[in-house]
Order: structure tokens, then sequence, then C-alpha cells
């Protein structure tokens, strides 16, 4: 092709048709009763049948005309007519596993429920007693919490939602538990058994940065397998509205979600390429305004039930009412106002504001639902918030306001009226209102090629999938957006690949958007296949500096996986970053450096180069 993308535009279209037929037939669609049939066949008529649960007219029209999107379980069971199933949420933090043989039968059960109702699970196992520990007054001794660990693994492996996702679990387990070790290494130990989990260690205080042995095996078992990730507890219990009484600092399976136990938290995503089409103010504008929209629709949500049959879930989240509003497309969104992914400075700018926009947005929207509905005979509870966090996360927005945005004086007005009213009511009608999901599947179905707050993976994906009826299916996926770009633009683009990006670069624009969050940020550190033990040791102590609520780091090739880089062409021109082959000493930073073949060498860490 003319810029060296391997589709032309109408090719690259047919494409991104392709695979959304496929992940419709595959995932989304309702299903004959009879015949197991699917009744729908693109993405028009799921929205057309989602945006039909709504009352609200503008959400209606949000969603139809792809602006925001629910998560994968409503998108599934939202007004389908047949399903037995019918489960709306994504993320299920159940808090701690109670040290007894029914606690953890109970939470088998309840982890079964919500996989079967299409969600993911997040469990932590800090209060079972250690291996070797005595049990049954003294007649026997305790397996550990590794082995109920791996047993909640393979529950959610063996749990396929119908056919249309397998389960998703997260467990997690404090730093200084006896078995740590043992708890950090499962994995790693058997790559593929344990599949059905991921594995965040807690860190909970400042001592764990102290045990340079323990942070050595965990940086060893990162880079072989890409798991645990490390959880802040104490961040996340100082940065949220929610209270610490409540003790919001358990997970769901991706680690966006930290907040208190049993609330189902159901995930929407403003899709940022739909809000471009002028200035940098009108796209905050619009930001803010599909925002407000998705807060709506979250709430929407909350009121038509779709909880799994349990109980106490259902009465907890009715309680803190917690809505996760998030974006995707990041990358796509300052590629159009010209912002590399990889400035130092213009990139978190650009991410905070997008960030601030989403949540004061999703907070107005809040404020909105409870006019809604009073205006039909029904009063909302106020969900109570931190005030020393409305003033600092307030103080923190109008700074921000009033060093970078034009037009400060509206947004300083808004943001003002916002808090205050916060003030006044002592919380607001949502325990929660943002979050940042990864958005996988649902921003490819709205053809996003960036997903969430991510870098682009490469200019061109090949995504290989597993077909119900046992074969398998091969998609190229280039961004449209990119199809007529210049050949210089292309290039431009291309040097902000994930690959490209140093990861200190990519930790700024995550603390840039987990400024102005109330949960976390879900974010996956990518560093090539070169990466040290080392290099990941010292990342994980940038991120304890940070403002991050957690972290994960891949290695790429440490796993095996179903998303690749392709090339850029078809004959194989540009298609990735050169393979180093020598490390030394980055003169910036002190990190490694990759050597390549050139003889010149670039700092995975700082992003120091010589080439």
């Amino acid at each position: 092709m003319m810029n060296g993308l391997p589709l032309s535009y109408e090719q690259a279209l047919e494409e991104w048709r392709r695979f959304e037929a496929y992940l419709v037939r595959e995932r989304y669609a309702v299903r004959d009763p009879a015949t197991g049939v699917p009744l729908e066949q693109n993405l028009a008529q799921v929205l057309d049948r989602v945006s039909r649960q709504f009352i609200i007219p503008e959400v209606r029209g949000a969603i139809l005309a792809g602006r925001i999107t629910t998560a994968t379980p409503f998108l599934m069971n939202g007004g389908n007519p047949y399903t037995r199933r019918k489960g709306f949420y994504s993320c299920y933090p159940l808090g701690y596993v109670e040290d007894s043989n029914e606690a953890i039968f109970q939470m088998e059960h309840d982890l079964g429920m919500i996989f079967l109702h299409c969600g993911g699970g997040g469990i932590d196992v800090s209060r079972l007693r250690p291996r070797g520990a005595l049990v049954d007054n003294g007649q026997g001794v305790a397996s550990g919490p590794v082995s109920f660990a791996k047993g909640f693994s393979q529950l959610s492996a063996r749990i396929s939602q119908g056919g249309k996702r397998r389960g998703a679990l997260m467990i997690q387990a404090d730093w200084d538990i006896p078995d740590i070790r043992e708890f950090v290494s499962f994995k790693a130990e058997e790559t593929g058994r344990y599949s059905g989990c991921n594995v965040s260690v807690n860190v909970t205080d400042e001592r764990f940065w102290q045990d340079e042995g323990l942070l050595d095996f965990i940086a060893a078992n990162i880079w072989k397998s890409g798991d645990p990730g490390l959880l802040f507890t104490k961040k996340s219990l100082d940065n949220t509205p929610v209270p610490r009484k409540y003790n919001p600092i358990f997970s769901n399976p991706c680690g966006e979600y930290l907040s208190t136990r049993e609330t189902a938290c159901n995930l929407l995503t403003v899709c940022l390429p739909r809000c471009l089409g002028g200035s940098r103010g009108g796209y905050l504008e619009a930001v803010f305004d599909n925002a407000r929209l998705a807060a709506l629709a979250g709430n929407e949500i909350l009121d038509l039930g779709g909880f799994p049959p349990l109980a106490r879930i259902r009465e907890t989240t009715l309680l803190f009412r917690p809505i996760g509003v998030g974006c995707t497309g990041l990358q796509h969104a300052m590629n159009h106002h010209g912002v590399s992914y990889n400035d130092p400075e213009e990139a978190p700018k650009f991410a905070k504001a997008t960030q601030l926009a989403v949540m004061l947005g999703s907070m107005q929207g809040s404020l909105d639902y409870a006019s809604h509905c009073r205006g039909l005979g029904r009063d909302l509870e106020v969900r109570e918030w931190r005030q020393d966090y409305v003033d600092k996360i307030n103080s923190a927005a109008l700074a921000f306001i009033e060093a970078h945005l034009d037009a400060p004086q509206t947004w300083i007005e808004r943001a003002t009226r916002i808090f205050d009213r916060v003030r006044h009511l002592g919380g607001l009608y949502n325990s929660v209102t943002t979050t940042q999901p990864p958005t996988g599947s649902t921003s490819q179905l709205m053809k996003v090629a960036c997903t969430g707050i991510e870098p682009y993976y490469s200019l061109v994906q090949q995504r290989r999938v597993w077909n119900a009826d046992s074969t398998w299916e091969e998609f190229t996926l280039v961004p449209l957006e990119l199809c007529r770009a210049t050949p210089e633009k292309l290039a431009w683009v291309e040097a902000q690949t994930a690959h490209h990006i140093a990861p200190l670069q990519q930790i700024r624009v995550i603390e840039a958007c987990q400024a102005f969050n109330h949960t976390a940020v879900s974010k996956t550190i990518n560093l090539p296949a070169e990466a040290t033990v080392a290099d990941i040791k010292e990342l994980l102590c940038v991120a304890r500096d940070s403002s991050l609520k957690g972290v994960t780091i891949f290695r790429d090739s440490s796993m095996p996986g179903v998303l690749r880089a392709g090339n850029r062409s078809a004959s194989g021109l540009l298609g990735g970053p050169a393979r180093p082959s020598s490390f030394s000493s980055c003169p910036i930073c002190g990190m490694q450096t990759a050597k390549r073949s050139g003889g010149c060498s670039f700092c995975i860490g700082c992003g120091f180069s010589t080439c």
C-alpha cells in the first residue's frame, strides 16, 4: 500500500467488520433457544437490543451512536429474553476467604455463580492458615492458602460462561503471609496450568521494600510469567472517596476496581475517537457530556438488577451504587490533536485533561440521575464521601484547570459547582463514578485499535481466535484512522507503539489518569522480551514512588498469547523495534540498556537513546 500498511482503507474496514461479526457470533449475540443459532449478526443489532433497556433518550442515542458502551456482560444479557443467567456486571471483589472449610466451600459456590453470570471475582487468601499449621484439634496439618488458590484458579478456568468467555479471577495476598514465596511463584512454576487467575501481592506497609530477597524473587517471577502484580493498599485507602471504614482495598480480576467487598461494579466506556472533530476544547466538552451519559446509563443498569443469585451482593451493591466510567482510544485522540504519546510533558497533560473531563462528567451524571429519579417520585440516598478526599481532588482539579485548559473559567465554574454540591450533600449518589477498565473486545467492537489508555501495541495486529466449531480464525487489524495517513504520519505514530515507549513514559501517562480516578487504573507495563529481572525490579520501585494504586508488568514472550505484532507491509518492512543483542548501563538513569546490532543503545527505563 502507498503508506506501508498491508491493507487499504477499504480492506481494513472489511477486516474490522469480519472481526465484529466473529465477536457478535461467538460472544454477544442472542441465540435461538431451540437451535443455539445466533439471532444477531452485527453490532448494530446488539446495540439496538441493549439501547431499548434504557429509559433516558439521550442514553439510548449515545449507545446507538457508539459514543458510550456498556461492559460485555450487559452487551450479552441486556434485553436477552431467553437467558436464565442475566448477569449485567463485570467486577465482583469478594474480599477475604475466611479460615474455615465452610467459608472456603461457600466462596467456591459464590465464585461459580458469578462466573456463570458473566462476571469476574476477586478474593484475598491472606487469612487462610499457612501450610503445615495444625488443624482438627491438632490431628492434622493445613495445606495452606496456595493449595486453595490453585483450586479457585481451576474453577475459573472450568466455567466458560456458556462458551462465550472464561471466568476471570484475581487472587490477592498480603506480602508478609508465611507462604508468600509459594504464592508468588505458583503460576510461574507451571506456566499455563493456572491460567484461570491473576495474582497480586498486597503491599500493606513500607517494610515490604526493605525485603530485598522477596523483591528480587517477585521480579524474577514477573519476568517468567507476568505475575504477580502489586496492589498498593495504602494508596487505595488514601485516594478514593470511599471512607476507610468500608475497607476499599479489594480488587476485581484486572485490578482497576479497588473498593469495598461484595460490591458489583458495572463498567462503562466513553469512546474518545467519537468525541473528536473540532478543537481540543470541543473534544473535552464532548468527553464530559458522554461521561455524564455513561454515568446515567450505569445508574439505570443498577436499577434494572441483573445480579447473580447472591442476595448480599445485590444488597451491598445497591447500598454503595458504584459505577466505573472509563474511556478508550486515548492515543487515537492524542494523534488527532498532534500530541505524541512519547512526549513527557504534553502526553500526561492531555491524558490528565481527558480524565478530568471523564471524572467531572461522571459526577455530574450522578447528580443528574438523582434529579431524574426525583422527577419520577423517587429519592436516591446519598453515599458518604470522604471530605478530605473531596477537598484534595477539588484543589487538584482547579489548579490543573487554571494552568493547562483553554477557557478555564467555564471549567472552574463547573468543577466548583459540582464539588460544592458534593460538600453540601456529604457525598454523591454513587460511592465512586470512575475507573479505567482494559476494554479489550468492547473497544474492538467500536473499531478502536488502541484500547483503553494504552498505546498501540503494533500498527498491525494479528489476532488468532478459536471458533466454537474447533477451528482457528485469524484477523489482520490495522488502525482505520491511519490507513490514509502520509508515510511521515505513520512513521511518527509507529515510533509511539508499545515497545518503542519507555516504561517510565507509560507510567507518566497512567499516573496522569490516576490523578482524577476514584478507584484505580488498569495498566500493564509492556516490556520487550529482552528486559531483565533487574529492569523489572527497578520499575516496581518506580511504581512505588508514583501515584499508581497497582502495577502489572508483562515481558513480551513470557507466556503464549493470541495477540502478536504484524509487519507493516506484506514484504515485512518496518515490522517492529530492532532486537537488542547485549546490555550496558544507561548514563542517565543507570538502568540496563539494550545494545542494538548497529552499535547504538536504547534504555528501556528512561528512554535515553544513542540510536
